[in-house]
């Protein structure tokens, strides 16, 4: 058989014993025994081959075939949305082929392919972002908000939604920092070397159109309604179909807490009016708790605003704004906060008003009709899209991916096996070890079944206090009936005491004088004495006198 008659046309026959597991310095050896080409030029016709591919040295610990099924290892843990540690690397090498290797491995291992291993289906996710209930949530909520639809022929101008924004200021740069919250009345943000300059409140409609954006600034109130504090705002622009409300308010931490949501939703309601009198309108948010005030949402609905937020820890990505609008934001209020900043320290003007300045702008050049309207269509709520909102909860949960191959296949198997461990580990976690009921909480995603929630709680609350107020009534009544008894009791028990010596008692022996009123009772030692017969004889004259002698 006649060999190959290129070094190009002898590479294949290198990898496919690279490939089988021999090692690469034996495999040169026999190639170029095999086609009577050098060493030196087998290895330089393979590096050329590879056109730029990672080159599996011959000192490498791992095999060919090792190495590539671990990356289908590590790819199916990130299409779970969960990362291996270089320790739990290690620990793979070592239990599948017996080889110890070190942290330091894994790092270099992982820069590497770090292409081929930073493909994810979204970002690793804390356990209550990742849990299967969300993605049952979602389908419901999904089930509802397509139900409120129908019923309601609402415009694009009419759905709106809402998200909040923080900007951290921190060595003469602005930076735009997510709001990750939890289901408490202050929502929380990352930690960060730099200080919260300023919250941004921000209002969009689905037509394209932003309509309200509050700015949140910090100032030292104290237990004072009023401080005095300086300001840099926007300039006021002449009022046009592209232009929009601004509003500026003060905190003491410069978030947006329950008291300043109140008044900030009293001012989109007097807008709303303002612009469409009679028109009913959609306004969905947060699942947080400042947003979900009773007396707000019960305003708010007297106004045709219709309140509804997002299902809990789904705002990375089902929030609108946080999908295109904000990372727009993010990207420009870095670049023009430093021209900003080097024009101030260039003319001796204050920094933190050149920091707002650049936001003011951002915000309106990040805040576009075609940015808003493709951020609303890429998660699928206007036009409303139900299978893009199910598929996009399917892709952040690993279920349902594509498999093109066997290994899509093999990737998509133990993502499944990964998926069902986390969950069995984490319904497991939950179970209880008592006697008691364990139940899940209601989830409230509308105005209406927020302000029916409240008041069936304060049904149960007035029950519960006309139950605790009748539980005490008749506890009292007991107490004053066993104070009665116990006090007919010793009563009972005095009369029978003996008049004379006052500590014999009387058991129901005929020795004893028993005057005929019964209550009047001597025993018999007493009734040998004079003492004790002048004492009967005294009794028996009164008692004659008065026959209900006690």
């Amino acid at each position: 058989m006649e060999g190959p008659r290129t070094t190009s046309l002898a590479v294949p026959l290198l990898m496919e014993r690279v490939r089988a597991g021999e090692r690469l310095k034996d495999a040169f050896a026999a190639v170029s025994e095999s086609t009577g080409f050098t060493v030196g030029a087998l290895r330089s016709a393979s590096y050329s081959a590879r056109g730029g591919e990672g080159v599996h040295h011959g000192n490498n610990i791992l095999t060919p075939a090792e190495d590539l099924a671990l990356v289908y290892a590590a790819q199916a843990f990130s299409h779970t949305n969960f990362l291996l540690t270089r320790a739990q690397l290690a620990s793979i090498v070592l239990d599948l082929w017996g080889k110890e290797v070190g942290q330091t491995w894994a790092r270099s291992w992982v820069e590497r392919l770090r292409e081929q291993l930073s493909s994810r289906t979204a970002k690793a996710l804390a356990d209550k972002r990742n849990s299967s209930s969300v993605f049952e949530e979602v389908l419901d909520w999904a089930d509802q908000v397509e139900e409120v639809l129908k019923d309601r022929r609402l415009p694009p101008s009419a759905i709106l939604n809402y998200d909040e924004c923080r900007l951290v200021g921190g060595r003469d740069r602005l930076a735009v920092q997510r709001i990750q919250v939890a289901d408490t009345e202050l929502p929380n943000a990352a930690s960060t070397r730099g200080g919260t300059v300023a919250s941004i409140l921000t209002f969009v409609a689905a037509d394209g159109a932003p309509f309200l954006s509050v700015y949140v600034f910090r100032a030292h109130l104290g237990e004072g309604d009023t401080a005095e504090t300086r300001f840099t705002l926007s300039r006021v622009q002449q009022r046009t179909r592209n232009t929009w409300l601004g509003l500026y308010g003060w905190t003491d931490t410069g978030f947006v807490d329950a008291a300043t949501f109140a008044a900030v939703m009293a001012a989109f309601r007097e807008e709303w009016r303002l612009r469409n009198p009679n028109k009913e309108c959609m306004l969905s948010g947060d699942h947080l708790g400042a947003h979900r005030q009773v007396e707000v949402v019960r305003a708010a609905a007297k106004s045709n605003v219709l309140c509804w937020w997002l299902v809990a820890n789904t705002s990375h990505w089902l929030q609108v704004l946080d999908d295109v609008c904000f990372v727009r934001l993010k990207t420009i209020v870095p670049v023009l906060s430093d021209g900003k900043v080097i024009q101030a320290l260039l003319t001796n003007q204050p920094t933190r008003d050149c920091l707002l300045e650049a936001a003011y702008e951002a915000e309106r050049l990040a805040l576009t009709r075609v940015t808003i309207q493709a951020a609303l269509k890429s998660v699928g709520l206007y036009p409303w899209d139900r299978e893009r909102v199910v598929e996009l909860a399917r892709v952040i949960r690993g279920i349902g991916l594509t498999s093109d191959g066997v290994a899509d296949k093999s990737r998509g198997a133990t993502a499944v096996v990964i998926r069902q461990a986390h969950d069995q580990r984490a319904a497991d976690q939950r179970k209880v070890m008592s006697g008691a009921a364990v139940i899940k909480k209601a989830k409230v995603y509308s105005g209406k079944d927020l302000i029916a929630q409240h008041e069936a709680r304060v049904a149960a609350d007035a029950n519960a206090v006309a139950e605790k107020e009748a539980a005490a009534v008749e506890k009292e009544a007991d107490k004053a009936a066993k104070a009665a008894w116990r006090a007919e009791e010793a009563e009972h028990r005095r009369l029978l005491v003996c008049r004379a010596c006052d500590h014999r008692v009387h058991l129901g022996g005929r020795a004893s004088h028993l005057c005929a009123c019964g209550s009047y009772r001597v025993c018999p030692p007493c009734m040998k004495t004079s003492e004790g017969k002048a004492m009967v004889s005294a009794h028996n004259v009164v008692c004659s006198d008065v026959p209900d002698c006690t």
